[in-house]
């Protein structure tokens, strides 16, 4: 009786064993890191080894486990199948699947990191500093004027105030896998399609609806309003886009100038400093200062999170803000409180 009580728990702990195992195996193959989308370029070099792949991988935070690497690309015979090249991996890509894509690399492809916020001219300085062989920023800007992309991508506006770059806006910041084989209209291509894919259907009919925050609004309205969110929010603080976009639809109902010294900057074509006192007078449709309601045209290309930040705004009563010398951004109701805070607390800048 005793030894059959000692068999039975023998068992017993080898089924309880297994199943951790098994639990522990299926978790580190299948569960990605992340369940939010974050791309991460990664670049295997000839003869680098296994080890150093899942090394790189998991220092990136791509993967649960080097040991779990280890034994799947053993198991699978996949180490000897990696190839040499750059590729574009993300946070939300399984174990698996991360395997499987650095298997198709091609030593010729390019990373690029297009950042979120940034102007399509800042774009272009950073296609010639990606050094991409015959693809230059100027190949990029021309990419980007092309008419004929209207006709393939129902949210590109059909007409623009803005001659110079009339998709501003609209070109996706994101890590890409840049072909050189398809040129710079290859990543403007990527780009749209970036946009259409994160500008949702779901999401373009809740832009159509009203919300407590907001009236019902047009694609091209969000993306004028996220593209100053974008240029304005501190990016550290995710609530301060929302806070933003709310005294911009605040200033709005009033008829009250939205005051953005980041619109006039972007026709003045310069990210920093800020606008000299008779730049201040400017008559441009872009000064927001001198000039009621939305500039003509967006003027950096928004991220996912200034998007929604526009599409789901909080409802506040703030009209005004500023960032201080610490980096926190402050929002006030009145006037008086406003340079009252500035006073106590300084501006970021001056």
């Amino acid at each position: 009786m005793r030894r059959l009580i000692a068999i039975v728990v023998i068992l017993g702990l080898l089924g309880f064993g297994t199943s951790r195992a098994l639990d522990w195996w299926n978790f580190n193959i299948d569960t990605p890191v992340s369940t939010s989308s974050h791309s991460v370029p990664f670049h295997i070099d000839p003869g680098e080894t296994s080890a150093d792949i899942g090394s790189a991988l998991f220092d990136l935070n791509l993967i649960h486990s080097t040991v779990a690497f280890d034994l799947y690309t053993r198991l699978t015979d996949a180490a000897r199948k990696f190839q040499a090249g750059a590729f574009v991996l993300n946070q939300n890509m399984s174990l698996r699947q991360i395997v499987d894509a650095l298997q198709h690399g091609r030593a010729d492809q390019k990373t690029i990191t297009l950042k979120e916020g940034f102007p399509l001219w800042y774009f272009a300085t950073a296609v010639d500093a990606a050094k991409m062989g015959k693809i230059t920023g100027a190949d990029y800007l021309k990419a980007a004027m092309d008419p004929t992309l209207v006709s393939s991508y129902s949210f590109l506006p059909t007409s623009s105030a803005n001659a110079a770059y009339p998709y501003e806006g609209y070109l996706f910041p994101d890590t890409y896998l840049v072909d050189p084989a398809n040129g710079a209209a290859g990543l403007v291509k990527e780009q749209l399609d970036q946009f259409g894919a994160v500008f949702s259907p779901d999401l373009r009919a809740q832009t159509a609806q009203a919300t407590p925050g907001r009236p019902k609004e047009d694609i091209r309205t969000i993306v004028i309003l996220a593209s100053m969110v974008d240029r304005e929010a501190n990016a550290a603080t995710p609530t301060d886009r929302g806070n933003v976009c709310s005294v911009y639809y605040n200033r709005l109902r009033i008829g009250m100038t939205l005051g953005v010294d980041a619109t006039l900057l972007y026709a003045l074509h310069r990210l920093t400093p800020e606008p000299t006192a008779p730049e201040l007078q400017s008559t441009s449709p872009y000064n927001t200062r001198n000039h009621t309601g939305l500039p003509p045209g967006p003027i950096s290309n928004p991220g996912k999170a200034a998007l929604l930040a526009c599409i789901n705004p909080p409802v506040t009563s703030y009209l005004f803000y500023f960032t201080d010398k610490q980096g926190t951004t402050h929002f006030e109701t009145n006037e008086q409180q406003f340079e009252s805070d500035k006073a106590k607390y300084g501006v970021s800048g001056s």
